[in-house]
């Protein structure tokens, strides 16, 4: 067998693997990327074409929007892209404290849409703490419906994201790894996890296999998420992650979409 067919018969096996592992992504962008002036805007008209080319079975489904203008406008935005998005594209809506009686879309001020499918805070971008006394009402709203709170580790403080999933045991929390690497900050991760068993990672930028096949062996594979983080980044990078991990195929398949399809199914909107 010359180099080319080896190639060829590698491609192929990998292509099975990534089929097989039903891959349901965490972290997926609509709109114009903050941050990355290079990286394209995503539509909901394109969906059903990458979802298709990346053999994902489903997504959770954010806006820039809610980074660079408001948490108002990225949740508009996301009402409005609704009757384009595929069956099993759900979105995350992003929250502020609800303390103050603002207009527009916000988590909290009446029953969660029936797409949505979780919360992000932005709690440096929008000028708040993550302390209990501060995001508790809306973390006991989040409980109540069974709805998933996801964090950019960039926007937190270490201490008060334990305070927050120590106070709130039957809130599920999701440390995302975007938009910088989580390399630094894998000890505070590590303890985070073993602290608070209501504490996911996803593992857009986990950084390699070698931490991520350490994390499933301290933890055990149903905490972590698989997410892309497009348009921004290729899934392949992800995926290849936990494809590469020393891991068995049952927590791979976990990792890539069961614990996530889990939460989901949790929902109670």
């Amino acid at each position: 067998m010359d180099l080319q067919q080896q190639i060829e018969k590698q491609a192929v096996r990998r292509r099975q693997e990534l089929e097989g592992l039903r891959l349901f992504d965490a972290n997926l962008w609509l709109g114009r990327p903050a941050y990355f002036p290079l990286a394209e805007a995503l539509s909901a008209e394109e969906l059903p074409a990458l979802l298709g080319r990346y053999h994902m079975s489903g997504a959770l489904a954010s806006h820039w929007d809610c980074v660079h203008l408001s948490a108002q406008d990225g949740n508009q935005a996301l009402l409005a892209a609704g009757p384009a998005l595929p069956a099993k594209v759900f979105t995350i809506w992003t929250g502020l404290p609800t303390t103050l009686k603002e207009p527009g879309p916000l988590p909290g001020m009446a029953p969660p849409p029936p797409s949505m499918r979780g919360v992000r805070l932005f709690p440096q971008t929008h000028h708040f703490s993550l302390s209990p006394w501060v995001v508790g009402e809306l973390c006991d709203w989040c409980a109540e419906h069974g709805l998933p709170l996801f964090v950019w580790h960039v926007e937190i403080r270490w201490e008060e994201l334990h305070a927050l999933a120590t106070a709130f045991p039957k809130l599920n929390l999701v440390v995302e790894t975007q938009w910088q690497k989580i390399l630094y900050h894998l000890r505070d991760l590590a303890a985070l996890l073993r602290a608070a068993p209501n504490v996911y990672v996803e593992t857009s930028n986990f950084i390699g296999q070698d931490h991520l096949t350490q994390f499933v062996k301290s933890f055990g594979a149903g905490r972590l998420l698989y997410g892309s983080f497009l348009p921004v980044n290729d899934p392949y990078a992800a995926i290849g992650v936990i494809l590469d991990a020393d891991i068995s195929e049952a927590d791979k398949e976990q990792i890539a979409g069961g614990n996530l399809r889990r939460l989901v199914g949790e929902v109670r909107s």
